[in-house]
């Protein structure tokens, strides 16, 4: 610090002061020294005591320095005054005591009069108003007349009207200037100072400028503007300066307060003669602002106001002040002067608060600064300023005293927070601590009761700025040609933008008030009637043209005022108790501005929001969350928390932004604890937006929904505060509260209310909650009149509410700091519910009777199932009577709301009672979503006149959907048939068109309304004119109404009504119509003949076809027709069954529909030309029905091929393809189901028959021969084959390649191709066979090369196989595998004689005792045929023969017999009953015929009988029989010498070779293949000319492999499809699966759809079904072409969970399910979840005994028929329709997938595949010895070399010896010589003898035989392969005595079992 000079020093210096010799310049100096020595109380003291000798220095050294400014003005001069003028302040400031005493007032009185020379300069000037007001101030109340005139005039440019004297002089009187002794003239001496000349007293001179302004500084004239600034200022620097004695802070406090009052009396009047003084925020005079105009006059002082508002806020802007605190704070004891100009602004400001009256003058100021007229930039700051500062107030961590609520005890504020530190005064802490003495006089200054007197709560300063502030919104701004610049040069501002920018920041304070504040009654009410003046003032305003919104502040901010309007009138609905006349000019206000867009927009975003809390509370649903979407959307996946509530909130409109900024402010909330929302803390933090808030916050409601119905999932749980405006919904702090609410009653909840029982308030909420009334909401009644009644109303009116939709507004969530109206935000539908009020919040729980909201005159704050019942309806009617809004773009608007507000409610109701755990059905609910409740505005607006067009399309199609829903009951009905009557008849085609497509065709007939009849005839009229108009677009329902005449049209009769109304507008009349069905049919046809539309041309085709299976079905309706609802469909019968006797009465018109059908056949547009193809083929189950009108198969058959040629382009696409592969598929059904008889005919002259044209044209698609003659189509002129709007373009197109390559053609014409040659191939094997014998299952067979064939044992394989035993046929000698062409596999087994039961085919025929079966493999299929010799018919008398020796080893028992024993004599006829073995038969008949016939003998020969000469001479002939018999002779003794080593084998073969059986002849030995080898050659196969077709199989364990694959493609279209049944209140997986049984026309519907088989049993397609596991049967229907199986849910078990796992796998995988509800809801896709079912159709029994059928296909399913969705079927055709739609739409499925292949198409592939790879090259040669020998030597291994030289002899023996004995063949004699080797076939390929011996020991059965049941598991066997593994040696045919025997094969009978 400084060091003090001595005390000497300072003795000295004030001795020179006081030496009056001394010149005044040097006591000045001296006195310097002093004062900068000494403090501040010795300062004082030297003043006091030489405050004479200071006033002379004073005097002295200013009147020098003036007299030298006068003369120039110097540097030094100018030094000369400053000194004076510090000398001046020293004074002005250390004797307070002395001057308040008006000490030297006339002298100081001059001073400062020069000093304020508006002359003077400006700083100079400034300096004189500083020290005057310290002058001023001192004096207060006791200055001087003159000196009150003088400040009144400091501000130059304001004129102030003096009262009084003008100048200091009048204060003496003038006998005093006479009377004083140096006035006298006549007394001997003179006046001193004057002339005493002149009569008057001493005149003071003219006051001029001490110091003129330099030429740098300005000459303007004055601006009252800068006077009030340096006035205002001085003021405040003023402060605090004064050195008082004794109470300095007080004094300074009234000083300051004076300066103030004086300011307020003399200078406020005059700039601002609007300021009101009786403005008071204790007594509040709230009335409603007006509107003002701007007047230019007021303009000129505008500019003082904004000075004063200015200088008020720099000392009342909480924000402001606070940071200068804080930088006080910071430099304490480093600038004392600083720290003083903080002092002076909290004496400013204490001032400001120290009486009601200055409180009331700020908040006056502020109002001023309200009603500024945004004419200049300062004027918008101030406004600005004026804002901010209300805005601090109410957020501010410490508020101004007059906030604080007079019955608090000012320790805490209304306003408190967690870290607010307050006292009464409201000043901080820290700033006690640095001013004490400041502290210390405040506490003198009053007493606490008169601090209490200062508070005027929270309540009256919120309605007094909501009053104030509202004068923002009431000034034209739009006129004012007023540029503002900003600070780009680019952008100029005019006032009514910078209007709108302030209207913003209120309306966002307004919403800082709603959302976060807290009010009372009175204030919400002021609140309400502010936004209601404003929003009927600005609003009403014209609104401006379209594109030109931006004309007037109405056009800017009406959605913003709207909004603002409307959810502080909820909000304060769920706070407070308002006044219910309020309710009435809300209505009034929106009522009369409903032509404004911004209104229509704000209330649907209100409704929308209202719904969605109408739903969560009431009805306990999300609909940002339903539960249908989490049902379908969680399977198999886990859902990431929060995911879906930030989609559905970017769904509501929010800002790109609102997300990642509302995440940013929910940290900063989450901060905020639940204690300091309980005292109402009004917090500065943002809030978060709408939807994201909405979605995060809400809570599971279940208001009046009993405590046993469930709850849903709880919201993501978010911890923040109840003041923010959002109900704290997690389930854990709902339970917390409601604990303490229990332990301990919370305080502040001080109102005890009776309230009713929990049952009767439950009776109340039904009541209120069901619509069991209907008034238009419009009406008075409605509106409740007085709180008192609210109850009463509720349960009445109010609760009959309906429900809407409200998407927030897109606000980002910035607080109230921005500009734009934006950063504010509102929310409704996360209302906060107080701790302490609503603690039981509906999240928690089920609804407690005992809390009542505000609205019924409870306690209860927030939403409640009563409030927002209430709340939800009123906003409903809030626009009044809708159908009053005079623009038609805003009435349609309006209903185009409504209608989404109904899809919402109609949600609700969808979701109520779903299973979220899909185990088990939930109850009904008990409260119903009103969902008709705003049919009567609909029935209103279709009243209306033409310009109302489009609302009454809304409106028409809300009604439509209210019907669809159930929703208009039996009072309505009359209202809504009435309307549609209207409307049908009219001629207003839009409301046609549109009243059909809403009521989605058909279902209006399935909804079963009472009286709907009555609107038939209206209906098929209207669907005339549309179907016959042009009009062709998307929203034309074309199909829907082609889908309604269908159903019509095959409607039972019975069911038509009798009288119908009579289709003539405003005329009400019924009528008869017993030709309605004709007159539908007409319309059909011709909408299938001309339609236009694609759709609708493929339903109408559909219609006609199903038509005519009814009609063919149910020929004419008989007397005694069967009773409705029962199913008439026929099973396919067997071959061998009759079916019923066909009623030839049919329908005259049955050839008109056909031909239609027919003519359809040949559309270009493909998926029309299948579905007619599919239309058609539902009558190829009635072919004898069809065969019994007269000439219709021909019709048919040859329609079918014409449009085959006309369709078969030369290069087909994948569409063609489709096209063409169904019509020879269909083809082949008719030809199938058309009677054989018919088709083989001949139909014309020639002798064609229709199977002959048939084939011819298959054989042309099949060849592709190219036509010669252009096929011309055969329509006729009234068919059009044009399509104009290909509606099926998008969704039911049928897979088409985007561009066509030479492969994708290849490939189409090869699959069109195959699919003809396979459609031939079926007819040429199965026409007139089908079905066969063992039943429509099977159409191969199922017979393989090993069955028959005999193993060692004696055991023959009498069992089905299901795979081949590799090794007995790879190395079979009696069997030998032919490629007779590239698609067709020859098997050729010989096998002994089979002997069948009963003979079989060949019974009592003499025939071989070997046969031929030929397997054969085609496109077709696999074929058995048996062929067997016949050598004569049965005998009459059947030889005795001796018994057979026992078996013997000697070699006689192998001696043959010779050749020819004996003769008959040549007389004797040879007959066959006498023939014998050893008789030739031929040799005696030619020398019989020689004996008796003499002339038949040629003269060259002697006998018929006797043999030529040989060529080869005597001698050679006798040599070559001498050497085959020595080598006969040789291998009889070498079979002697064999030693046999099974005696009973060779036992065994004995008796075979020399026994006979009674029905053939004698053995004979021959080769295995022989009689293969004869048939072959018999069919022509052995010749050259078949050579280069017919080629060897390359026989190895790849090939029978490849066959195997071969058998098991599927020679037919095969199908699986679920059926399920869903009883009534089944709406879970669970109890779905676990039905078993179903009701009993679920099980005639399934007897129907095809016939039951066995699944143990069946030999035909299972569908993936199990033999066992999977039920015992299953429905199964097949055609020739097709398969299917039904997969049942109630045929298969489900006792056990791997039961229910097995039946859903099932179920699941099939891609088409069928599915029986009874059910009142609709079926839903994710009851069964799975990726498959692709196609869901569901059947729905009605009342009346039709059935409605909804078929639901995916996506990339393209279109197909015949049923349609949402169709009505009568029960007589309903299985074959369903099976007919399931086929087609499993059939659509697998041809939109790509690379899908046909059946025949896969059956080809492996043909191709074995041709390929297995086919031999070999020459003729070795083709013909394989023939004879299909296992050369060489095949079986390495033989003996003798085996050569002997290989001859069977040849000679075969040559000569004709007797059948059974010997080996040369092959088989080869091994037996061979012991070494000892190589011996697999026992299928053993000797005759053998095969004979096994005959004779082994039962025998036909092929085919029935199939074996798969109970026991195969043998599990190691396959061997090679000859040395199956073979070991020293075994024979017969059998084997040593080594392994071969593994017996898994699969044949009698198999041992480990």
């Amino acid at each position: 610090m400084f060091t003090k000079k001595s005390h000497a020093d300072v003795k000295k210096s004030t001795a020179k002061l006081q030496d009056c010799k001394k010149d005044s310049a040097s006591r000045l100096r001296h006195l310097r020294t002093i004062l900068d020595n000494v403090d501040y109380e010795e300062s004082k003291s030297l003043f006091e005591t030489n405050y004479s000798h200071v006033y002379f220095i004073l005097y002295d050294t200013f009147i020098q320095a003036e007299a030298n400014l006068k003369q120039k003005v110097h540097k030094a001069h100018r030094e000369e005054l400053d000194g004076s003028l510090w000398l001046l302040e020293k004074i002005l400031c250390l004797l307070p005591e002395l001057l308040a005493r008006r000490w030297q007032c006339h002298s100081l009185s001059r001073i400062m009069a020069k000093l304020l020379h508006l002359g003077n300069s400006p700083k100079l000037r400034r300096e004189g108003v500083k020290y005057f007001l310290l002058w001023y101030q001192t004096l207060g109340e006791n200055a001087p007349g003159y000196v009150h005139a003088m400040y009144a005039d400091l501000i130059p440019g304001l004129i102030v009207p003096q009262k009084g004297v003008l100048g200091p002089d009048t204060e003496f009187s003038a006998t005093d200037f006479l009377t004083h002794p140096n006035m006298k003239a006549d007394g001997g001496m003179a006046s001193v100072f004057h002339d005493s000349a002149f009569s008057h007293p001493v005149q003071s001179s003219e006051l001029v400028a001490l110091l003129p302004p330099s030429s740098s500084e300005k000459s303007a004239p004055p601006d009252p503007r800068d006077g009030l600034e340096v006035l205002l200022n001085s003021m405040v620097q003023t402060a605090a300066c004064l050195r008082w004695r004794d109470n300095r802070a007080q004094k300074d406090h009234r000083a300051f307060a004076f300066l103030l009052q004086r300011f307020k009396e003399v200078f406020l009047p005059v700039f601002s003669p609007s300021f009101d003084a009786s403005t008071s925020i204790y007594n509040p005079r709230l009335e409603l602002p007006v509107m003002r105009a701007i007047h230019k006059k007021e303009e000129v002082m505008a500019s003082c106001v904004v000075v004063l508002i200015n200088w008020v806020s720099r000392f009342t802007h909480e924000r402001l002040l606070s940071h200068r605190l804080d930088c006080a704070l910071q430099i304490e004891g480093v600038d004392h002067a600083r720290l003083l100009g903080y002092q002076q602004g909290l004496i400013v400001r204490d001032v400001f608060y120290v009486s009601r009256e200055n409180i009331n003058f700020v908040h006056e100021v502020y109002r001023q600064a309200f009603l500024l007229n945004f004419t200049s930039k300062a004027q918008i700051e101030a406004i600005r300023t004026a804002i901010a500062v209300y805005r601090d107030w109410m957020t501010g961590s410490t508020p101004p005293p007059f906030l604080l609520e007079p019955n608090d005890d000012g320790q805490s504020g209304m306003l408190h927070t967690p870290n607010s530190n307050s006292n009464a005064g409201g000043t901080p802490r820290s700033q006690r601590l640095r001013t004490p003495s400041y502290v210390g006089a405040m506490q003198q200054q009053g007493s606490k009761e008169q601090q209490l007197v200062l508070r005027a709560g929270m309540q009256n300063v919120l309605q007094v700025f909501v009053t104030n502030a509202a004068n923002v919104f009431l000034v034209n701004t739009a006129n004012l040609n007023i540029c503002f610049p900003a600070r780009t040069r680019d952008h100029h501002s005019t006032p009514l933008q910078e209007q709108t920018e302030i209207c913003k920041k209120v309306l966002n304070v307004y919403r800082t008030m709603v959302m976060n504040t807290r009010m009372e009654s009175r204030t919400w009410e002021q609140l309400l009637l502010v936004l209601l003046q404003v929003t009927s003032v600005v609003l009403h305003q014209q609104p401006p043209p379209s594109g030109a919104k931006c004309a007037n502040l109405g056009g800017i901010l009406g959605s913003a005022i709207f909004q603002t309007l409307i959810v502080t009138w909820i909000r304060a609905h769920t706070n407070v108790p308002v006044n219910v006349l309020l309710w009435e000019k809300f209505l009034n206000v929106l009522q009369s501005l409903t032509h404004r867009e911004e209104l229509i927009i704000e209330w649907n975003k209100t409704i929308q929001t209202l719904t969605r809390v109408f739903s969560r509370y009431t009805y306990g649903i999300n609909l940002l969350d339903l539960p249908l979407d989490r049902v379908a959307e969680s399977r198999g996946k886990r859902r990431r928390i929060g995911s879906v509530w930030q989609a559905g909130g970017s769904g509501s409109g929010s800002n790109s932004n609102v997300v990642s900024q509302a995440q940013r402010e929910r940290d900063s909330n989450s901060s905020r604890s639940e204690e300091s929302s309980q005292t109402g803390s009004n917090s500065q933090a943002p809030l978060l937006p709408t939807t994201q808030r909405a979605h995060h916050q809400h809570t599971q409601s279940q208001g009046g929904v009993p405590q046993g119905s469930r709850t849903l999932p709880l919201s993501p749980l978010l911890s923040r505060s109840y003041s923010e405006g959002s109900l704290a919904s997690a389930a854990r702090n709902s339970r917390m509260r409601m604990r303490r609410r229990q332990t301990a009653q919370p305080s502040a909840s001080k109102i005890e209310i009776e309230l009713e029982p929990v049952q009767q308030q439950q009776q109340d909420m039904r009541r209120a909650m069901s619509l069991d009334s209907l008034a238009p909401p419009s009406k008075p009644r409605q509106r409740q009149r007085c709180s008192s009644q609210q109850q009463e109303d509720f349960a009445t009116e109010d609760g009959e509410s309906g429900a809407g939709s409200r998407s927030p507004s897109p606000t980002a969530s910035s607080g109230i700091e921005g500009g734009s109206i934006k950063d504010a935000q509102l929310q409704i539908d996360v209302l906060a519910a107080e701790d302490n009020d609503n603690s039981g919040s509906f999240g928690g729980g089920s609804y407690n009777s005992d809390r009542r909201s505000i609205m019924l005159g409870g306690a209860a704050t927030g939403w409640l199932p009563d409030s927002t019942s209430i709340m939800w309806k009123r906003m409903l009617g809030a626009l009044g009577d809708v159908n009053r809004i005079n623009k038609s773009e805003l009435h349609a608007q309006v209903f185009k709301h409504l209608l989404e507000m109904t899809q919402n409610l109609i949600k609700i109701k969808q979701n109520q009672g779903i299973s979220t755990d899909n185990q088990s059905t939930p109850a009904p609910p008990t409260l119903v979503p009103p969902i008709g409740v705003v049919a009567p505005w609909c029935y209103g607006a279709l009243t209306l006149e033409r310009s109302f067009k489009k609302g009454k399309l809304w409106a028409l199609q809300l009604l439509c959907s209210l019907a669809l829903q159930g929703a208009i009951g039996l009072p309505q009905l009359p209202l809504f048939y009435h309307a549609l009557h209207q409307l049908l008849t009219g001629e207003d085609r839009d409301l046609i068109y549109a009243i059909m497509k809403h009521l989605e065709g058909p279902r209006l007939l399935s909804l079963l309304l009472p009286g709907h009849t009555l609107l038939l005839l209206d209906l098929v009229h209207a669907s005339a004119i549309l179907l016959t108009s042009l009009e062709v677009t998307r929203s034309t329902p074309r199909a829907e109404v082609a889908s309604l005449l269908g159903s019509l049209l095959c409607y039972p009769p019975t069911l038509l009504p009798r009288p119908v109304l009579q289709p003539t507008a405003q005329q009400f009349e019924l009528m008869e119509c017993a030709d309605l069905q004709d007159h539908i049919l007409n319309i059909m046809l011709r909408c299938a003949r001309r339609e236009p539309s694609a759709k609708a041309r493929c339903i109408a085709l559909c219609q006609l076809g199903q038509w005519l299976l009814l009609r063919l079905s149910q020929p004419q309706q008989q007397p005694h027709a069967p009773p409705r609802g029962q199913f008439q469909q026929t099973v396919p019968h067997a071959k061998h069954v009759t079916p019923p006797k066909a009623n030839t009465n049919y329908h005259p018109r049955i050839r008109e529909v056909l031909q239609v059908l027919l003519q359809a056949l040949q559309f270009k547009h493909h998926t029309v030309a299948v579905i007619a193809v599919d239309a058609l083929k539902l009558c190829a189950e009635r072919g004898a029905q069809l065969a019994a009108v007269e000439r219709l198969p021909q019709l048919i058959i040859s329609s079918l091929c014409r449009a085959l040629e006309i369709q078969n382009v030369s290069k087909p696409k994948d569409a063609d393809k489709v096209v063409l592969t169904s019509l020879m598929l269909c083809l082949g059904e008719f030809c199938m189901a058309i009677p054989a008889a018919v088709m083989l005919t001949p139909y014309n002259e020639q002798g064609d028959t229709l199977v002959l044209q048939v084939l011819r044209v298959l054989l042309q698609v099949a060849s592709a021969a190219p036509r010669h003659e252009r096929v011309k189509l055969t329509a006729d002129d009234d068919f059009d084959m044009h399509i104009a709007h290909d509606d099926l373009q998008g969704d039911g197109k049928l897979p088409e390649a985007s561009y066509q390559t030479a492969e994708t053609i290849h490939a189409c014409i090869t699959a069109i191709k195959l699919c003809a040659r396979a459609v031939a191939m079926q007819l040429v094997t199965h026409l007139g066979h089908f079905p066969m014998g063992i039943g429509a299952s099977r159409l191969s067979s199922m017979v393989e090369e090993q069955d028959d064939i005999y193993n060692s044992s004696g055991i023959n394989t009498l069992e089905r196989r299901d795979s081949m035993e590799l090794p007995s046929v790879v190395n079979a000698q009696n069997l030998q595998l032919f490629m007779l062409n590239a698609g067709l596999v020859a098997s050729f087994i010989e096998l002994p004689t089979l002997k069948l039961p009963g003979g079989g085919i060949t019974a009592g025929l003499i025939t071989a005792e070997k046969q031929v079966r030929v397997l054969m493999r085609d496109l077709n299929g696999k074929a058995c045929w048996d062929a067997s010799i016949l050598y004569s018919e049965p005998r009459k008398a059947e030889l005795k023969l001796a018994p057979t020796p026992d078996c013997s080893l000697t070699p006689v028992s192998l001696q043959l017999p010779r050749h020819t024993l004996r003769h008959r004599s040549p007389g004797v006829l040879p007959l066959a009953k006498d023939a014998a073995p050893d008789l030739d038969q031929l040799d005696d008949m030619l020398a019989y015929i020689g004996h008796t016939s003499a002339e038949c003998v040629p003269p060259s020969v002697t006998q018929l009988n006797a043999p030529s000469c040989s060529p080869l001479g005597s001698g050679h002939e006798a040599q070559a029989i001498s050497v085959i018999l020595n080598q006969r002779q040789l291998e009889q003794e070498h079979l002697t010498a064999q030693p046999l080593k099974h005696a009973d084998s060779s036992c065994s073969l004995h008796s075979a070779s020399v026994s006979h059986d009674s029905g053939s002849l004698s053995a004979r030995s021959e080769s295995p293949f022989q009689y293969c080898r004869l048939l072959f050659s018999h069919l022509g196969l052995a010749g050259w000319e078949r050579r280069s077709r017919t080629h060897l199989l390359q026989r190895s364990e790849k090939l029978l492999r490849e066959l195997r694959n071969v058998d098991l493609q599927k020679c037919r279209e095969t199908h699986k499809m679920a059926v399920i049944y869903v009883a009534a209140g089944q709406e879970d997986k669970s109890s779905i699966l676990r039905n078993t049984s179903g009701s009993s026309m679920y099980e005639m519907f399934v007897s129907a759809l095809g016939w039951e088989i066995e699944l143990e049993t069946h030999n035909g397609f299972l569908g993936g079904l199990p033999r066992q596991g999977c039920g015992a049967t299953a429905p199964y229907y097949a055609t020739p072409f097709l398969e299917l199986v039904y997969h049942v849910a109630t045929r298969m078990p489900s006792d056990s969970s791997e039961a229910l796992l097995l039946k859903t796998r099932h179920l699941g995988n099939d891609e088409v399910h069928i599915v029986w509800s009874e059910h009142h809801r609709d079926y839903r896709r994710d009851i069964l979840p799975t990726e498959f079912c692709d196609v869901l159709i569901v059947v729905y029994p009605l009342r009346n005994g039709l059935f409605r059928v909804t078929v639901n296909r995916k996506a990339e399913v393209p279109w197909f028929g015949p049923l349609a969705n949402e169709s009505v079927v009568s029960g007589a055709c309903l299985a074959t329709l369903i099976r007919a739609t399931a086929i087609n739409a499993s059939r659509t499925k697998r041809a939109a997938l790509p690379l899908y292949q046909q059946f025949y198409e896969e059956r080809n592939r492996s043909l191709d595949s074995v041709s390929s790879r297995y086919k031999e090259s070999t020459t003729f040669e070795d083709f013909a010895s394989r023939i004879y020998n299909p296992m050369p030597m060489s095949s079986l291994g390495t033989l003996r070399e003798s085996n050569a030289s002997s290989s001859g002899a069977p040849l000679a023996a075969a040559l000569i010896d004709h007797n059948r004995a059974s010997v080996k063949g040369w092959v088989q004699a080869s091994i037996d010589a061979t012991p070494t080797i000892a190589l011996a076939p697999s026992p299928s390929a053993g000797s005759t003898a053998a095969m004979e011996a096994n005959t004779m020991s082994a039962l025998t059965s036909a092929s085919p035989r029935g199939p074996r049941k798969l109970g026991a598991p195969f043998k599990s066997i190691t396959k061997k392969h090679s000859l040395q593994q199956i073979v070991v040696g020293g075994s024979s045919a017969g059998g084997s005595t040593g080594g392994e025997t071969p593994p017996d094969s898994p699969t044949l009978p009698l198999r041992r079992i480990k």
